[in-house]
């Protein structure tokens, strides 16, 4: 097994427009074996991250999301922070978080932090699940 790559810990300067750009990418890439449930807003914006571990660090982390600009930069801006640490650091990557290190998003479009949060932490309880064996009883 490959070793996980290294956390970078310093601040990282993001912006809206770089983040997008690179996430426009990434987002299609097929995901990993942990995956996180799909979130859903009421009106329509979506979700989902997927995650490879090893020795409790975040090796690679991956997403899809709704065609909204801010929002996938707002999960490309998580994967880049978090991507490299371990799971308990990474349970502190709440909405205000990326709202902080994102600058520039609009007040009125906060929310999309708080949904790339939200599916983010959903992979993060997924990788506390049991695998799967395809046994039955």
């Amino acid at each position: 097994m490959s070793n996980c790559c290294s956390p970078s810990h310093e601040r990282k300067q993001l912006s809206v427009h770089s983040c997008f750009e690179r996430g426009r990418t990434t987002r299609g890439l097929p995901p990993l074996a942990i995956a996180g449930e799909r979130v859903t807003t009421s009106y329509g914006l979506w979700a989902a991250f997927s995650l490879r571990l090893e020795a409790d660090s975040l090796c690679e982390i991956r997403f899809t999301a709704s065609t909204c600009t801010t929002l996938i930069a707002y999960c490309q801006a998580l994967v880049e922070l978090i991507q490299g640490r371990r799971r308990d650091e990474a349970r502190e990557s709440g909405s205000r978080f990326l709202i902080d290190r994102l600058p520039g998003v609009p007040m009125a479009k906060h929310d999309r932090a708080t949904l790339a949060a939200a599916a983010f932490q959903a992979a993060l309880a997924a990788t506390n699940k049991p695998p799967e064996t395809g046994e039955t009883k």
